[in-house]
């Protein structure tokens, strides 16, 4: 959450014009297509699977982020592997992208735009001031009156930007069908719970996430508290008349405490009286590495019997999660000092702990269920189904000196472009030199690997 001292020239300024808050502006629209109501069905992924099952998350951090992630899109799209079909790209094989506030960017662009992303990601985002634009917006004496009655705020403004220079006006229907499944995420500010802007979510609204613009979920997603507002939705509550609470969503394991949890989260959006707006922030403040929902699904997934079936009727040969953390460990200068700590660097490191702490729990937790669950695909399998959990952070960086360069960057929307250059660069050298990753590409290209 260092994002905060980044913009602290104007921290004050947006405290006061958050005193003079208006209602938000809402643009999630009714849902009038019945077929789209139910079931709630959490598919983990849009694309028929193959015999890789390819799982990909990208943590949050800025434009950090964003630049770090796209490296590891370039190093996908360069690793080939030799299939039954002839020479395949990795990238090509991805199922589900789950991303979280600056990884969001990147997710949302290459769901949108395939390839191009290669050409023109650097112009479009990567090498922009965002951050000047937005805090030369909320500094503009025009705008002032606009945040006082009228619906704009500081989200507002960013919302604008997004949707004019980089998304292009573009809603969730754009999202194309032959990318992965691009599930991004931003949190509940009430409950705390993740918030996936996916169908089987806008399913409890009773609203259409199809013509939900992409620019306002990816604003959700990287919406840091008190530097920008939070995201509304409206809950139209109408679709759910017939249904109790109790048969929305089917879910066995009573004794799971993780999955009732989950399970309560998503149902007070459809109990009477309990939920009329849903107040939308960073996806980072329940989970910044973008991990813990693919978590989440897959035991929903694993609970309802039909689902289970559905999932395991053709189990994987592989099964793959790759984790992208762009989070830093810069050294703290209140360590050299005995002067109480400004206000603002104090609740980032208190942030920061919580993050860390809740980030090393969500790592281990992954490790373990990821073998559980490849022993679960291989007793309707067959053969033994391999897993493969591939984890690239700035730790991976030897070089004391690059390593300490790297963890001082920002977390901003605003890099200098020979930072943003050497993300990438890392980015790629990281995951060709993951052991994991070898082993993959090994285990592809051999002869008994190339039955894809």
């Amino acid at each position: 959450m260092n994002l905060l001292i980044k913009w602290s020239p104007v921290f004050l300024f947006i405290l006061l014009l958050s005193g003079c808050a208006s209602q938000s502006k809402i643009d999630n629209i009714e849902l009038t297509d019945d077929s789209l109501k139910l079931p709630h069905s959490f598919n983990l992924t849009q694309k028929e699977r193959g015999e890789i099952s390819f799982f990909v998350s990208f943590s949050g951090g800025g434009t950090r982020a964003s630049a770090f992630s796209y490296g590891v899109l370039e190093a996908l799209h360069d690793s080939i592997f030799n299939s039954a079909n002839g020479a395949k790209s990795l990238l090509g094989e991805v199922d589900v992208i789950s991303s979280v506030s600056g990884g969001s960017f990147t997710a949302a662009y290459y769901g949108l735009y395939g390839d191009q992303i290669f050409e023109d990601y650097e112009e479009v985002f990567l090498k922009q001031n965002v951050q000047n634009v937005l805090i030369s917006g909320i500094l503009n004496p025009l705008n002032w009156f606009k945040f006082i009655g009228s619906g704009f705020n500081r989200s507002e403004l960013a919302i604008n930007y997004y949707d004019k220079y980089i998304f292009d006006g573009k809603t969730f229907a754009d999202f194309r069908s032959d990318m992965p499944f691009m599930q991004i995420n931003a949190t509940d500010l009430s409950s705390g719970q993740p918030f996936i802007f996916r169908q089987e979510y806008f399913n409890f609204l009773c609203s259409d996430l199809s013509q939900f613009p992409v620019s306002r979920a990816v604003a959700a997603s990287s919406a840091v508290p008190i530097a920008f507002a939070p995201i509304v939705l409206k809950n139209y509550h109408g679709c759910h008349k017939a249904e109790s609470a109790g048969d929305a969503i089917k879910i066995q394991d009573q004794d799971n405490t993780r999955t009732e949890q989950i399970k309560s989260g998503l149902l007070r959006y459809i109990e009477k009286d309990r939920i009329d707006y849903v107040h939308l922030v960073d996806g980072g403040v329940a989970d910044n590495l973008g991990v813990r929902v693919l978590y989440d699904t897959a035991n929903i997934v694993s609970n309802v019997p039909e689902l289970s079936e559905k999932l395991y009727a053709k189990p994987p040969k592989y099964l793959v999660l790759l984790m992208v953390n762009a989070a830093v460990s810069p050294k703290n200068q209140m360590d050299k000092s005995p002067v109480e700590p400004p206000i603002l660097a104090q609740l980032n490191a208190a942030s920061a702990t919580q993050i860390n702490r809740y980030n090393i729990e969500t790592i281990q937790l992954l490790k373990d269920s990821l073998q559980v669950w490849a022993a679960q695909l291989s007793k309707a399998a067959d053969f033994e189904v391999q897993p493969f959990f591939i984890q690239i952070d700035f730790n991976g960086i030897q070089d004391k000196q690059r390593n300490r360069l790297l963890n001082t960057i920002s977390t901003s929307l605003a890099l200098p472009a020979e930072q943003v250059d050497e993300l990438r660069k890392v980015a790629r050298e990281l995951l060709n030199a993951s052991p994991e990753f070898q082993r993959l590409l090994t285990e592809l290209n051999t002869p008994s690997g190339t039955t894809l």
